[in-house]
């Protein structure tokens, strides 16, 4: 399955990957099966379309190592179209659960990829979430209305739109608390 990053993201997301012992990521594809050849133990992973979670999953196959602990899920968001996006607001109660699903996994993930849909949101909630050392990877890194996780997270790597961030020390929790609770419903 394609990864759809350029050469030089794919080998910086790699790197982090071989050391990862336990991965979360928003959206799946390629870097979803790059994950289960790579990280060490356990790859976890959401996207809002059905027929694309069971696409990696075939893809993913008998060809995974029997020693990995690999869950791909759907979380319901309603209707989508491309890329997962949900078509109109007539599900928007159900929106929150995307961001959320990082609540639902342990607190040792160690590499966490935002490439799905309300980016602000997983990113926020993942930073609460996660360990202050774990690091958080966003995909499509030139979109201004993501660049707002700055006040919490410092980049430590980062190739062409592939950023990678940790806490800041400083990080007002409450304000980040509070900003991934606002941007719950933006699907961007």
């Amino acid at each position: 399955m394609k990864i759809v990053m350029t050469a030089e993201e794919i080998a910086l997301l790699e790197n982090f990957m071989r050391q990862s012992q336990s991965y979360f990521e928003f959206g799946m594809g390629g870097s979803t099966c790059l994950a289960a050849r790579t990280v060490q133990r356990r790859i976890s992973a959401i996207d809002s379309d059905l027929q694309w979670v069971e696409n990696v999953r075939s893809a993913i196959g008998a060809a995974a190592p029997a020693d990995k602990e690999i869950v791909l899920n759907q979380v319901d968001i309603g209707r989508t179209g491309e890329w997962g996006t949900p078509i109109g607001r007539e599900s928007e109660d159900k929106f929150p659960a995307y961001s959320k699903a990082i609540l639902a996994q342990p607190d040792d993930v160690d590499l966490c990829l935002v490439d799905g849909r309300f980016r602000v949101s997983c990113f926020l909630t993942s930073l609460l979430h996660l360990r202050p050392d774990a690091v958080l990877a966003i995909h499509d890194y030139i979109r201004p209305e993501y660049f707002e996780i700055e006040s919490f997270a410092r980049p430590i790597a980062g190739v062409d739109t592939l950023k990678l961030f940790v806490r800041r020390a400083d990080a007002d929790l409450a304000a980040l608390q509070s900003r991934a609770e606002a941007t719950r419903l933006d699907p961007r």
